[in-house]
C-alpha cells in the first residue's frame, strides 16, 4: 500500500457503511442539513405531539419529499419536514431514523461531488445524520438514553436496543463512518471499534436490512483493512457475495468490489465489469433507488478516472 495505507485503511473501514467527541456519545451541532442537530442535551421530550395534525401532516409531506429525492429540492424539502416533525413530537424515533437517512442521502448523493468547495457543509451533513440517529435511538429506549447521559460508550449502551431500532443503528454507523472517514486516519481510528459493534449487531438483527448493508460493509472492512488490522480477502468476498445474494442490483455492492476488493486482488478485469455494470444498469434497477443509483454512477466514473491517473495500480 506504500504511503496511502493510511487513507485507504480509512476508507476500508468506513466506506460501506459506510472529530474526537466525547466518548460516550457526539454531542455535535452541525449546519448543512436544515437547522442544528439536537444532541441529547436535555433529554428527550416524551408524550404526545404538541400539534398531533401538525405533526402527521409534517410526516406525510415530508416521506411524500422523500420519494421524490431524485430532485435535491426534494430531499431538502424532506429534511426541513421531517426536522418540523420531531419538533412537534421529540420522541418520534421513527423519523428521527428518517431523517439520519436523509441527511445521509444529501451528503452521499449530492454533497459527495461538491466537497472540494464546500466541504464543511459535506462534512456537517453527515455529522447532523448521526446526531439525528443518536437521538432517535434515546427517544426509542429511556434506557439507553439513561446509559448515553451516564457517560456510557454508545457502543455498549446500545447492546439495550431491539431490533425496531435497526435503521437508527444503520444511519448512524454510516453517517458516522462517512462523516471520519472525510478527515483523518486519527478519527477513523477513534470511531472504528464503535461502528463495527454497531453494524455487528445491524446484521445480527437483519442480514436482509436494505438490501444486504451489513455484509456489504464488512465486506469493504474485510477487502482493505491489512492482515495485521484484520483484513481477509476470503472473508471480504463472502460477505460481498452474501450482500448480493440479498440484491443483485445494489449499485453501491459493485462499487465498493471496484474500490476496494478488485484493486487488492490485483483484479483489473474484475474492476471493469464492476464499473460497467454500474455504468450500464438503468437508473431504475431497483425502482425505489434511482437516485442512489444515479449517486453511483457517478462515483463509477471518477473510480475509471482514478484508475487511468494510476491510483489503481493494476
Amino acid at each position: 500500500m506504500g504511503s496511502s495505507k493510511p487513507s485507504r485503511l480509512a476508507r476500508a473501514i468506513f466506506a460501506a457503511a459506510l472529530a474526537v467527541a466525547p466518548v460516550a456519545g457526539l454531542s455535535l451541532v452541525a449546519a448543512g442539513c436544515g437547522g442544528a442537530a439536537s444532541s441529547l442535551a436535555g433529554g428527550i421530550r416524551r408524550g404526545g405531539a404538541t400539534d398531533p395534525s401538525a405533526h402527521q401532516a409534517a410526516v406525510a409531506a415530508g416521506d411524500a419529499a422523500f420519494a421524490l429525492r431524485v430532485d435535491r429540492a426534494q430531499l431538502e424539502l424532506a429534511v426541513a419536514k421531517y426536522e418540523e416533525a420531531v419538533k412537534l413530537k421529540d420522541d418520534d424515533w421513527q423519523t428521527y431514523a428518517k431523517l439520519a437517512r436523509a441527511c445521509y442521502a444529501l451528503a452521499d448523493g449530492w454533497l459527495y461531488f461538491e466537497k472540494d468547495t464546500k466541504f464543511e457543509l459535506f462534512l456537517a451533513t453527515y455529522e447532523k445524520g448521526l446526531n439525528y440517529a443518536q437521538r432517535g435511538m434515546a427517544a426509542n429506549s429511556p434506557e439507553v438514553e439513561k446509559r448515553l447521559d451516564a457517560g456510557v460508550d454508545l457502543k455498549d449502551a446500545v447492546a439495550l436496543l431491539n431490533k425496531d431500532a435497526i435503521s437508527l443503528l444503520y444511519w448512524y454507523a454510516t453517517n458516522l463512518g462517512r462523516w471520519a472517514n472525510a478527515q483523518d486516519i486519527t478519527v477513523v481510528l477513534t470511531y472504528k471499534d464503535r461502528i463495527y459493534t454497531v453494524m455487528e449487531l445491524v446484521l445480527r438483527f437483519d442480514p436482509n436490512f436494505f438490501y444486504g448493508a451489513a455484509d456489504r460493509y464488512f465486506g469493504a472492512y474485510y477487502s482493505i483493512a491489512p492482515s495485521f488490522a484484520g483484513g481477509d480477502l476470503d472473508k471480504s468476498w463472502q460477505h460481498f457475495q452474501a450482500s448480493q445474494k440479498v440484491e443483485a442490483n445494489y449499485a453501491a455492492t459493485w462499487i465498493l468490489i471496484a474500490e476496494f476488493y478488485a484493486p487488492k486482488r490485483q483484479d483489473e478485469k474484475l474492476f471493469d465489469e464492476m464499473i460497467d455494470r454500474v455504468v450500464n444498469a438503468p437508473d431504475d434497477v431497483i425502482p425505489v433507488m434511482a437516485a442512489e443509483t444515479r449517486a453511483e454512477k457517478k462515483k463509477a466514473e471518477l473510480l475509471k478516472k482514478r484508475k487511468a491517473d494510476g491510483e489503481f495500480p493494476f
